[in-house]
């Protein structure tokens, strides 16, 4: 199975060699993961830590939102951002990205996004703090 425009095919189990996490749970670093969850807490910081894939390069903006997809949390990081529209406490998001590090938190820079719709059956909670 291939990408269908930009996104994993549903049932995907690997990408480019590697498992692909289909939750928090699961996740880590290294691996891709397609998630669903709510988002808790959005900071937008200047002087943030701004990683690329070789590591740390510097500081600059950063907007970060944390999502809970019931089995844990991730924190979603777009790097040179103050704001993603729509990404507030309580939206429903799906998101792609390869997992990344960050001072024992795991964190997905720059990832694909969309809005979900919420499901009426779901008791997620927002997620926890972004200290």
């Amino acid at each position: 199975m291939g990408t269908v425009t930009g996104w994993l095919a549903e049932g995907t189990e690997e990408w480019h060699g590697r498992r692909v996490a289909r939750s928090v749970e699961e996740a880590a670093p290294r691996s891709r993961a397609v998630l669903t969850g709510v988002v808790g807490d959005v900071a937008a910081s200047y002087g943030r830590e701004v990683m690329a894939p070789v590591g740390t390069v510097g500081r600059g903006a950063a907007f970060d939102a944390c999502l809970d997809d019931g089995t844990g949390t991730i924190v979603l990081r777009w790097v040179g951002r103050d704001a993603v529209p729509g990404v507030h406490p309580g939206a429903m998001l799906r998101v792609e990205g390869t997992v990344s590090d960050l001072h024992g938190r795991l964190v997905l820079l720059n990832p694909l996004y969309r809005f979900e719709l919420p499901n009426r059956d779901r008791r997620d909670q927002p997620g926890s703090s972004l200290s």
